[in-house]
């Protein structure tokens, strides 16, 4: 018996108060907290003793009088010191089983003994899953979009046992042909490097998954503003089915605050038989990746976990320490779903108000990249970003929308989020217009011209194929409706993609040649390495070149031959045309 040990010992003659000093005394000396040891004068234990019974006994008693061995659990799960932690993970459910126990103090707190039933250690059950993190668990990733398909590989390449959940079978067939359907740097390179030895995929979830990790779509009704929850209403009665006691799930879609405890937990514990935090752990991690950069910053960014209780907390960080060093443990599940929406909705409502100071530089003819050039300039304070074409993308497009709805729940204003979003979605018509103004300066009609859009995806750098909710395709699509003829290109998004949403797709240098006007509205690294001279030589006479992020320098398209340079605020010309 180690001398720390011997500070959670009690006799059975030991009073409440000397039990309550051992609970008081347990964290200074690095003891599990909340758990007294009672032994005979041998040292053999008696029983247990935690704060739950000393309640329970008073409450039955109606009695503070009363001593260690009338409060005591007589008949304890115990597990012998020579005990694998496997040992214990497996015989654990059982040992629960045959007593008909499921209270969180079996699961909380694991006693050894020696073959005299002395004890000799006592470890929180978090400490199992942070000893046996690789090497036990089998991870179940219900669905396989972006997060969910990155965060499963990176998992598989740690050394975790991981199966992806999908019902999409063209997602199952492309990885076991080795094969991403999404655009990743490394990504093609992992998945066929752990399919088959850590990473597995299935259309439904399988029995012995002891981590499941929800990474399924939140979208939003457009029309009412409302986030849809039945994509995770599904995964948590799927996973309720095949919940068992001693498992974890983790929450990694974004959702509104409360849906964890309010929508979640009910339904497992519904479809499961169990409870959470007495047979099961749940806790909240929100991804927080860029698309493009995701297999890097799942190791580099910080991971925020929130548990439903400590134990569940801390089973979380011992599953994302093995990808990243720094863990910021937050208070709550609402304290975790709060964190993801903050990042996004901030980052929309500063963007948006770097928007609107365009919409306004425009009507002066104000360049607002100097402009805020010039604001930043030496000033330590609160620096304004550089406007956009708009903001677009899977996530800065719908977290606002769910915060607001948070909002209207709470009895609160939501303006602040949706005007953000009001103002970056108004780009779209700003962009036309500036565009149509250049044509004008060039004495083009817009319903004769023939036009580029190049970038197609929600952003160019870091580089990705995703068009879902591009500000470029939702341009795109009001272009077409107004230009005689409208290809568009994008370096990473392919042609049958591009298809799919009614467009042409076209390939550069050659896209160049007779067409009036072409506009850049994404930021890929690939347009910086256009010959500008050439792209402006090969259009049509009188070329208009928007530039949505200032890739190009507007000196060299204005000499090299009479044309109209349009940014989002500015619209230059090396030759006034007649109209």
């Amino acid at each position: 018996m180690t001398q720390k040990i011997d500070n959670l010992l009690c006799l059975p003659e030991a009073n409440i108060l000397d039990v309550y000093r051992i609970f008081n005394e347990a964290a200074a000396l690095g003891l599990p907290v909340g758990i007294a040891l009672v032994v005979d004068a041998s040292g053999s234990l008696l029983g247990t003793i935690t704060d739950g019974d000393i309640r329970k006994a008073i409450t039955d008693r109606a009695s503070l009088d009363l001593k260690a061995q009338q409060v005591m659990e007589p008949n304890p799960i115990l597990f012998s010191i020579h005990d694998s932690l496997g040992d214990v993970v497996e015989r654990l459910p059982n040992e629960l089983a045959m007593r008909g126990r499921k209270s969180k103090k079996y699961l909380s707190k694991i006693v050894f003994v020696d073959s005299e039933r002395r004890p000799q250690r006592v470890i929180e059950y978090h400490q199992i899953w942070e000893q046996r993190v690789a090497s036990h668990r089998h991870v179940s990733v219900v669905g396989l979009g972006y997060v969910g398909l990155t965060l499963a590989a990176t998992l598989a390449e740690a050394g975790f046992k991981v199966t992806g959940v999908d019902v999409d079978e063209f997602r199952l067939q492309e990885l076991a042909a080795g094969r991403s359907y999404i655009h990743e740097v490394g990504l093609d390179e992992l998945i066929r490097e752990q399919f088959g030895k850590n990473l597995f995929v299935s259309g439904s979830i399988p029995i012995g998954s002891d981590v499941f990790i929800i990474s399924v779509g939140t979208p939003v009704d457009r029309s009412t503003g409302e986030p849809l929850l039945q994509f995770i209403e599904k995964a948590s009665e799927e996973i309720g089915a095949k919940l068992t006691q001693g498992a974890l799930v983790i929450l990694r879609s974004t959702i509104p605050i409360g849906t964890s405890r309010g929508v979640v937990v009910p339904i497992l514990e519904r479809v499961s038989g169990l409870r959470v935090g007495i047979d099961f752990h749940l806790s909240f991690a929100p991804e927080r990746t860029a698309e493009g950069r995701a297999l890097k910053e799942l190791r580099s960014l910080p991971q925020v976990i929130g548990g439903y209780d400590r134990d569940s907390l801390e089973a979380t960080v011992a599953l994302f320490r093995d990808l990243t060093k720094t863990i910021i443990r937050v208070e709550s599940l609402e304290a975790a779903e709060m964190v993801k929406l903050i990042n996004n909705t901030f980052r929309d409502h500063i963007f948006g108000y770097a928007n609107q100071m365009s919409k306004i530089a425009a009507k002066f003819n104000i360049d607002i990249e100097q402009v805020i050039h010039s604001a930043n300039d030496g000033y330590p304070r609160d620096p304004v970003p550089l406007p956009s074409p708009g903001v677009g993308g899977p996530c800065l497009t719908k977290d606002p929308f769910i915060f607001a709805k948070v909002a209207r729940d709470q009895a609160l204003d939501p303006t602040l989020f949706m005007q953000s979003r009001a103002t970056n979605e108004s780009m779209h018509d700003h962009v036309l217009k500036q565009f149509e103004a250049g044509l004008e300066r060039a004495g083009k009609k817009i319903e004769d011209c023939r036009v580029l859009l190049c970038g197609l995806a929600f952003k160019g750098e870091p580089e990705t194929g995703d068009i879902r909710d591009s500000s470029s395709l939702a341009i795109a699509r009001q272009l077409a409706r107004k230009v005689k003829v409208l290809s568009v290109y994008d370096p990473v998004a392919t042609a049958e993609e591009i298809a799919l949403e009614g467009l042409t797709s076209a390939q550069l240098p050659g896209a160049f040649v007779g067409i009036d006007g072409v506009l850049f509205l994404n930021n890929h690294k690939s347009f910086e390495k256009i010959d500008t001279f050439s792209m402006v030589r090969s259009m049509a006479e009188y070329p208009v070149v928007f530039d949505g992020w200032r890739v190009f320098f507007k000196q060299d398209i204005l000499a090299t031959r009479p044309a109209v340079y349009v940014s989002l605020s500015l619209i230059e010309t090396s030759l006034e045309v007649e109209n």
